[in-house]
């Protein structure tokens, strides 16, 4: 694949997007990219405190199946 196609790709999936939730991920992802930054820098406090609880829910063994999430989310809507 042409870098001219996945930029062409690329450009569609943006124009064709109204969530401004999504654009605004997409845009610091590149800013990420194109810069020297560790990612982890770029994130609030709020979302490293998550990260970080998710951690250590995986170490002490408070996870669910994925299967049962599934189920649960499909049921709340």
């Amino acid at each position: 694949m042409s870098t001219a196609h996945i930029k062409n790709d690329l450009h569609r999936m943006i124009v064709e997007t109204d969530d401004p939730d999504l654009l605004v991920q997409i845009r610091a992802i590149f800013a990420s990219l194109l810069d020297d930054k560790d990612w982890w820098d770029t994130l609030s406090e709020e979302e490293k405190r998550k990260i970080e609880q998710g951690q250590l829910d995986l170490e002490k063994g408070h996870v669910a199946p994925y299967e049962a999430i599934k189920v649960k989310v499909k049921n709340r809507l």
